[in-house]
């Protein structure tokens, strides 16, 4: 693109100097004759500076590469070349957190999204406690937590939106997608500070737990004066009295979405983020400054 623009404009100030310099006549009033005799050495002179600004643009060209390369702060960026799910490198600037691995999903709504959750068997034990909820576990490529330190830094440095895949016993597939996400901060409880606008077909379990701090088995935080909801449904969430949704539960017995079916438990869960539009744009910028 710059290469396109300052090969236009020096084409421009080519044409300009030879019509209106390198005439015999330099009246601009006056048509310059077809024979119009063009010096030689200016004509040079031109051509190198073309040469020089090419030599120019190209160096920004593969700064600006090189810079969005090494500092990838989303998947909508470090898959932007491959379009393949997997394994990808981000930096999380709010935490200076460089070259964290992340599972970026291309393969759903167009692409771009961090999983911050998937359950899809009980291979791995969701029943933590809160330093392990805090750092994340799992394995980015099977079941999987982020950490709440990550998301709060994600999500409160860029604005985000959220992504829920799920599937029922029987091989329904289902989603539900909020236009904004925020996680506050450790001191705030890691609470769901912001969640915009729901769509999709698996009904809003999660906007019942908006404003909630976060709860493990050994750090209650719910609403409920006389239970631990974490203790006793064995897992991290954002409970209230205890839940509308949780996707932390026990796999088998208690992955639940009840919009979808209260006393059926899911096969299938993942919570995805990307940056939004707006988010998207301002990271651009500050890529070429």
């Amino acid at each position: 693109m710059f290469r396109l623009l300052f090969i236009i404009f020096l084409h421009f100030i080519f044409i300009f100097r030879i019509k209106f310099v390198l005439c015999e006549n330099n009246d601009i009033s006056t048509v310059c004759d077809c024979n119009c005799d063009v010096d030689i050495e200016i004509v040079k002179t031109v051509m190198e500076d073309m040469k020089d600004m090419k030599k120019t643009t190209d160096n920004i060209e593969k700064q600006l590469i090189a810079k969005r390369a090494s500092k990838s702060s989303s998947c909508l960026e470090a898959a932007a070349n491959s379009w393949k799910s997997g394994v990808y490198e981000i930096q999380i600037e709010k935490i200076n957190i460089t070259n964290v691995k992340m599972f970026c999903e291309e393969d759903v709504d167009f692409g771009g999204w961090i999983v911050i959750q998937r359950r899809q068997n009980g291979t791995v034990d969701f029943n933590r406690d809160w330093h392990d909820y805090k750092e994340g576990f799992g394995d980015l490529t099977g079941n999987y937590w982020i950490g709440l330190e990550k998301l709060h830094a994600i999500t409160s440095s860029c604005e985000q939106e959220l992504y829920i895949q799920m599937k029922s016993r029987n091989g329904t597939e289902y989603y539900a997608k909020y236009s904004a996400l925020l996680i506050a901060d450790e001191i705030e409880g890691y609470a769901l500070k912001k969640l915009g606008n729901y769509s999709g077909n698996a009904g809003d379990s999660l906007n019942r737990h908006l404003g909630y701090k976060f709860s493990t088995r050994d750090r209650d935080n719910d609403a409920h004066e006389n239970y631990n909801c974490a203790e006793g449904w064995k897992g991290g969430w954002w409970f209230f009295k205890c839940y509308n949704c949780f996707l932390n539960g026990v796999y088998g017995d208690n992955v639940k979405w009840n919009k979808i079916h209260q006393n059926e438990t899911l096969a299938f869960a993942q919570m995805m983020i990307r940056p939004t539009p707006k988010c998207f744009r301002r990271l651009m910028l500050s890529n070429l400054n």
